[in-house]
């Protein structure tokens, strides 16, 4: 008496897709074994971990369920090690936006060491002749931080003291003697 049958065609054709066929390496499948506990990346490792689950034999559900990770992760971090291999699973992409300025960091660092600006306004302006990209002057201040920039308050140098007219002041206001 069989009570559940996994065969193909117990599946539904709607869910058929998801359920990916595992074709390892017994070399692959031991790198996948030893890296999923020592490799320096966390989430690196967890790619491991389910690479060798899908290794294994389990299917993309069952392995989400178990690494605790959404399907279509599994199905990705599978589909990256099918399209690309070792070198496409231990990348990690993430979407950090770079400004067209850091084409010019090295010549705005050198002008605004020589010059600095006295305020983002101006730096701005000078950035905009230099360059010819406008930027507004929140964007330019947080450029500016970002290269080691600081923006200083400046205050009034006092004039040098008189000591001689010090000494009668108080000597005519303070009664001293």
């Amino acid at each position: 008496m069989v009570y559940f049958s996994l065969s193909d065609e117990s599946i539904p054709a709607t869910r058929r897709y998801n359920m990916q066929r595992a074709h390892y390496t017994e070399d692959e499948k031991n790198t996948f074994q030893q890296l999923r506990y020592c490799y320096p990346n966390e989430r690196i490792m967890r790619r491991f971990e389910i690479l060798w689950l899908h290794a294994c034999g389990k299917f993309a559900p069952e392995i989400a369920e178990l690494v605790k990770q959404n399907p279509a992760t599994v199905r990705e971090v599978i589909n990256k090690f099918k399209k690309g291999g070792m070198k496409l699973v231990t990348t990690i992409d993430s979407n950090h936006p770079t400004s067209i300025l850091e084409k010019y960091q090295t010549s705005l660092i050198d002008e605004f060491t020589l010059r600095p600006p006295a305020t983002a306004k101006e730096a701005a302006a000078r950035i905009e002749k230099l360059t010819g990209i406008k930027r507004s002057p929140e964007s330019v201040r947080v450029f500016m931080i970002k290269i080691g920039m600081k923006f200083r308050k400046t205050a009034a140098i006092p004039a040098k003291a008189d000591l001689e007219k010090q000494e009668e002041f108080k000597k005519k206001c303070w009664n001293l003697k």
